[in-house]
């Protein structure tokens, strides 16, 4: 059995009185598209913040590749490198090119020679499908088109594990697919990937398992089919049924 590349063990993060993470158990296995959902305000993007330490947890444990990410001694810096991260805004640097975002880590943190820096930044982008915008400048590109230049700069530094927090859902509804169609390509290239969607029609095609939580704890995880199919439990069946209502 191959370990957990990202592990979360009795996860829990509080502000003052009120607990947003309940205690969250989870495992996810080199390779694997893992989709979290739920209600708004269910700990979900708190969670994958955590993930990384943009959120400090108030208990439990993350270990990514086998290093406790939220011990005091850790260096953040080394893990985050192996933590891909594309957030709801796409934060791409306006006066930058495409391929300036996109090599800005490569070269700074990674330290990379600008040659090597560009030939790994090309090589994402076109996996993102965008390898004819590299001297554009972001404010020239659709929102979709953002996002995909943001999931190419996380790409490219080869992280062990991406976190996705709500990846469409600054987008117009026509942009949502080719952005999610670059996702689902990375996940069949075995890329081991955590998303936060309200997507979930993506959710169900996409992920090889489904994580659903409500009031800061996980309900129910299982593959799509049990989740979106037979859902064992109330809070998720009411979740899915009120979701294959509205669409």
């Amino acid at each position: 059995m191959q370990a957990p590349i990202l592990e979360i063990v009795g996860l829990k993060k509080s502000y003052k009185d009120n607990a947003v993470l309940r205690g969250i158990d989870l495992k996810i296995f080199p390779g694997q598209l893992v989709c979290v959902i739920g209600p708004s305000g269910s700990g979900k993007s708190t969670m994958l913040r955590c993930c990384n330490r943009l959120e400090e947890p108030t208990g439990g444990q993350v270990v990514v590749d086998g290093v406790h990410i939220t011990n005091a001694d850790t260096n953040l810096n080394k893990v985050r490198q192996g933590i891909g991260m594309v957030f709801q805004q796409f934060n791409l640097y306006p006066h930058l090119t495409v391929l300036g975002n996109v090599t800005l880590a490569l070269r700074k943190v990674e330290g990379l020679p600008k040659f090597e820096a560009q030939e790994r930044g090309r090589k994402a982008l076109e996996k993102v499908g965008l390898m004819d915008k590299e001297v554009a400048f972001p404010e020239q590109l659709s929102g979709g088109q953002q996002q995909r230049v943001g999931i190419a700069r996380a790409i490219a530094l080869n992280p062990k594990v991406m976190l996705f927090d709500e990846p469409t859902s600054a987008l117009d509804p026509e942009l949502v697919g080719s952005v999610l169609n670059v996702m689902r390509q990375l996940g069949k290239s075995g890329i081991t990937m955590l998303v936060v969607t309200h997507e979930m029609a993506f959710a169900r095609a996409a992920a090889d398992h489904v994580v659903f939580m409500d009031g800061g704890v996980i309900v129910e995880e299982g593959p799509p089919s049990q989740i979106f199919d037979s859902p064992t439990h109330e809070r998720t069946r009411a979740f899915v049924s009120r979701y294959t209502q509205g669409h």
